[in-house]
């Protein structure tokens, strides 16, 4: 039989015939490659705080995983996901004008975000920022990561120990309304670990529908902090 011939190119260098090359793409076609069996998706959550918003509260991992979720009925649901990893907090928002002085002071909004992780497992560093903004055309902002070595920026299962806390006041120290939070994560699933149930019961949903939560696990009639996403409950 005759050998296969071999190609060389105008740079002097060898060129395998194209069933080498094809062999070479898939690497060895006699032994599959090693693949990923689980789904890990990068997403950012929006929350809007509500009337029900105290101006500071801290969120856990299981808030996390239950601001994405699927019914099972319609009164029970199963977090998406089994794992989170946090990569940035960010918080806006813009403070009102004082009602109980006669005087003509400039509106402003304190804003903060603090990685505390007391727990073994999930220490935070303790990092903290805070912002202020003054005036009606610049919002309060602040935009803080977890310590890339804290053990709250690493991939943390659903629990009730705290994930970050997060501030939203006025100039008066009063709760405001209406302020912007986003939460930059990754979800992971994993095949060996049962979904778990969502903290708080819902009502009227569809079985099967995937849905958005507050930021504090509860429902949206309640939750101090909505989610900006379609649909909610």
């Amino acid at each position: 039989m005759r050998k296969a011939q071999r190609k060389v190119n105008k740079g002097g260098k060898r060129v395998l015939p194209a069933s080498s090359q094809l062999a070479q793409r898939d690497e060895n076609p006699r032994i599959p490659p090693s693949l990923t069996d689980q789904l890990c998706v990068g997403f950012c959550l929006r929350f809007l705080t509500t009337v029900n918003w105290p101006g500071s509260i801290t969120v856990t991992w299981q808030n996390l995983l239950d601001a994405w979720f699927v019914a099972g009925t319609a009164t029970t649901a199963y977090q998406l996901f089994d794992f989170v990893k946090i990569k940035k907090v960010t918080v806006r928002a813009m403070g009102t004008a004082n009602a109980v002085s006669t005087l003509p002071i400039m509106p402003s909004a304190s804003v903060g975000v603090e990685f505390p992780g007391l727990v073994g497992g999930q220490f935070g560093s303790g990092k903290q920022r805070q912002a202020v903004g003054v005036g009606y055309d610049e919002p309060a902002f602040v935009s803080v990561k977890p310590d890339s070595l804290s053990q709250a920026a690493q991939f943390q299962p659903s629990t009730a120990n705290a994930a970050f806390i997060v501030r939203a006041t006025d100039g008066q120290r009063v709760a405001v309304e209406g302020a912007v939070i986003d939460v930059q994560v990754v979800y992971k699933n994993s095949g060996d670990v049962s979904p778990a149930a969502v903290g708080t019961a819902r009502a009227g949903l569809t079985s099967g529908n995937l849905y958005f939560g507050g930021i504090d696990g509860l429902a949206t009639a309640n939750t101090v902090a909505k989610s900006a996403f379609i649909p909610i409950a």
